[in-house]
């Protein structure tokens, strides 16, 4: 058996399980589709975080990082960017395997604490795959000066938005209805800032030259009237695909809209050594 304990997920409630679990000596391992720190880390590394208790004035990098650097120095091992494939009970070896798209692992226990944002929604259409259409931002300051466009009307497309017109690029934001559905805060710094923004719109094709982006279309969902511009880049802020193919596949019970894990007062989910903690729990 390889490990104790593997904690699938490495954001705040994977991180503290394992660092509970290696302060029962416990040999641990954390596997994340991403970089371990969460949402911190990969939705908003350039965002001061003000809501996490003990931390001000950080950014959500800064934020993660120290959440990593704890559970590193404590004895917990991380694998990054490996996805987890499958998760199955073998009752004679009284062992979890998890098989990831690199690797086998084997373990006494398991915890799932991967969320309940999913993977990042797609608009499927043509161009999509282009270099330059991207589900997340690492850091507005690297697109100062380009020209940006922005899909979406939720607080993520509109903090996006005002993040990369501060930073210098000229930013326009579409959203397919009238209004953001963004907080009261996110639609203030919006309604302030430099950002040009195209209601009722929705992206009809992207277009691209050398595999790189180049000119998005886009039409008015009210007047039908179709316009093509040009673009540097295209962040696309469209919500997330939960995880429930991924649930059915492991056989886990879960609610009825298959997004949440079912568990028990203390944690444990309908598989025997499976355990869940974090925003994926619903208690039964």
């Amino acid at each position: 058996m390889d490990y104790d304990l593997i904690v699938v997920g490495g954001g705040p409630a994977g991180l503290s399980a394992a660092l509970t679990a290696v302060c029962y000596k416990l040999k641990t391992l954390v596997i994340d589709a991403a970089s371990a720190g969460g949402a911190p880390m990969n939705n908003f590394p350039w965002k001061i975080v003000d809501n996490t208790l003990g931390f001000r004035n950080k950014t959500g990098k800064e934020v993660a990082d120290i959440f990593v650097n704890h559970i590193k120095e404590e004895g917990v091992e991380i694998k990054e960017n490996e996805s987890i494939e499958n998760i199955t009970r073998d009752d004679a070896a009284d062992e979890i395997l998890v098989e990831t798209n690199k690797n086998k692992y084997t373990a006494k226990a398991v915890v799932i604490a991967i969320g309940v944002l999913g993977k990042p929604r797609k608009a499927n259409v043509q161009g999509e795959n282009l270099n330059g259409v991207n589900y997340t931002l690492t850091d507005p300051n690297l697109y100062a000066g380009k020209k940006i466009l922005v899909a979406g009307g939720g607080d993520t497309a509109v903090e996006w938005a005002v993040g990369l017109a501060q930073a210098g690029a000229e930013t326009a934001i579409m959203h397919r209805k009238d209004v953001f559905r963004a907080n009261e805060k996110n639609q203030n710094d919006i309604a302030k800032s430099s950002v040009k923004i195209l209601w009722n719109t929705e992206t009809k094709e992207i277009l691209g030259e050398n595999g790189r982006v180049k000119k998005v279309m886009f039409a008015n969902n009210q007047t039908n009237e179709t316009k093509t511009e040009d673009f540097d880049e295209i962040f696309l802020a469209l919500g997330n695909v939960p995880h429930s193919d991924f649930l059915e596949k492991i056989n886990v019970k879960t609610d009825e809209r298959k997004m949440k894990i079912l568990v028990d007062e203390t944690m444990r989910t309908s598989i025997k050594g499976i355990f869940a903690a974090g925003d994926i729990t619903k208690v039964a």
